[in-house]
């Protein structure tokens, strides 16, 4: 008997999320990871915590979760990629081999806050270029065509707490996983059949929270940036507030913050968002107030890292070729600059 084909999990920390669900669900998974990430997630296991309580802990080897470094990867054992990497990433020799391999031979969905330029040429109306100067290594995505690329908005939020544990994940914002259509049928129809098996998981208590929604507009991922700009960039500070959590970036300046995730929501609608793919400002504050730890990107960058996203830079370059006012793009300069002064310093403390 053929053996089934397994989804491919590019990304062994946000990723794992994803994973855990579908190997529950009986689809196998291969997740990849580096070396020594592979080695340590293999010695504790995969445990999946939600903030009610509820614990997943998915099937590990042959016929759930398998862990595999990059060069170990045969792309002819599967049939659908989830990428859930930092883009910075990606440039590493090993993952943009894997990338290479993968080429047009399987379609891609990325879970990603930074959006991998062959989507970008799916979203109509959005300018030409808009990606400039904010890609590590933009060369590394040439060979995978846009039109079996997707992407999700990542509003799932989930932490590892523990270093020494990196297959333990914290889920602390269950937000679900929406999902731009694919642009053929075909991969569409099988993104579909995946994750509705996965959605279906459920513990004895009930399902388990984090779904993943399919019917979403091609804008629906870039709803995003207005968050992104006003939160998880502005955790980047200097001084005594060079780390703050994300609800203190939106809450400490309500109006400011208010100003800027507008001026990046309008030139969302000028590209042709419509205005039922974004989420009112409102919503995002009161979602904020649970966000009681700093960004991602921030902590990274505290930690002295010396490549991050630079989705800021995204966000301004949609400002200025929207025409939004000179506030708003100067108050997204300023966001922009302060994360290039930490990575100035940090490369110098490397």
């Amino acid at each position: 008997m053929k053996e089934p084909l397994r989804k491919l999990v590019i990304g062994a920390s946000y990723g794992l999320l994803t994973a855990a669900k579908l190997a529950a669900s009986g689809q196998p998974v291969s997740v990849v990871g580096f070396p020594d990430e592979v080695a340590r997630i293999w010695s504790h296991g995969v445990r999946i915590g939600f903030a009610d309580g509820l614990v997943l802990v998915p099937p590990m080897g042959y016929a759930g979760i398998r862990l595999v470094t990059p060069e170990e990867v045969d792309v002819a054992e599967h049939d659908l990629v989830f990428l859930a990497v930092q883009e910075p990433q990606v440039g590493t020799a090993a993952m943009a081999g894997l990338l290479r391999r993968i080429g047009d031979r399987l379609p891609v969905a990325a879970l990603m806050n930074m959006p991998p330029p062959p989507f970008l040429e799916r979203v109509p109306g959005l300018p030409q270029g808009i990606g400039r100067g904010a890609y590590r290594d933009a060369a590394v995505w040439a060979g995978l065509p846009a039109a079996r690329m997707t992407l999700a908005s990542p509003d799932a939020q989930a932490l590892r707490l523990d270093p020494d544990k990196p297959g333990r994940l914290t889920v602390t914002l269950a937000s679900n996983l929406r999902f731009a259509p694919f642009a053929r049928a075909d991969d569409q129809a099988l993104l579909q059949q995946v994750t509705r098996a996965a959605s279906r998981v459920k513990s004895p208590s009930g399902f388990y929270p984090v779904q993943f929604v399919t019917r979403s507009s091609v804008f629906a991922p870039l709803a995003k940036w207005p968050m992104l700009a006003v939160g998880n960039c502005r955790c980047v500070g200097t001084g005594q507030s060079a780390l703050r959590s994300i609800r203190d970036a939106v809450w400490d300046d309500v109006r400011l913050s208010r100003r800027l995730y507008d001026g990046v929501t309008a030139g969302l609608l000028a590209c042709g968002a419509p205005p039922t793919a974004l989420v009112p400002f409102e919503s995002y504050a009161k979602a904020a107030e649970q966000l009681v730890r700093p960004s991602s990107l921030a902590r990274a960058l505290a930690h002295g890292a010396t490549a991050v996203e630079r989705i800021d830079l995204l966000v301004l370059n949609l400002l200025r070729d929207t025409g939004q006012n000179a506030e708003i793009c100067n108050l997204m300069q300023s966001v922009c600059d302060t994360i290039a002064t930490m990575l100035i310093s940090n490369e110098k403390r490397s």
